[in-house]
């Protein structure tokens, strides 16, 4: 047990230091739920987001976030993708 605290403080002091993994805010203000898509440098994973919520997603760099039907759009940091009215836009905040 010691040695996983250990383990995981040394990751989160990493991240900490390395400053380049963020949460980027995905929302969802349409009335259905979509599949979204989301690929780094690094993996590619598929998520549901249901109607009217808010996910969190970490990203290392950029991510680009696709949705069938909808479209695509790339975010980094601390941005927010939105989806509304059937159209993925991205918010940059720097």
């Amino acid at each position: 047990m010691k040695a996983l605290l250990c383990g995981l403080g040394l990751m989160v002091a990493m991240v900490q230091l390395g400053g380049t993994s963020r949460a980027i805010d995905v929302r969802n203000e349409d009335e259905r739920k979509y599949q979204l898509t989301i690929t780094s440098s690094s993996m590619t994973r598929d998520i549901d987001i249901n109607a009217l919520t808010l996910s969190l997603v970490v990203c290392v760099g950029e991510c680009e976030f696709y949705v069938p039907g909808v479209g695509r759009a790339k975010a980094r940091g601390n941005d927010t993708v939105t989806i509304k009215n059937g159209k993925i836009v991205t918010e940059v905040r720097r």
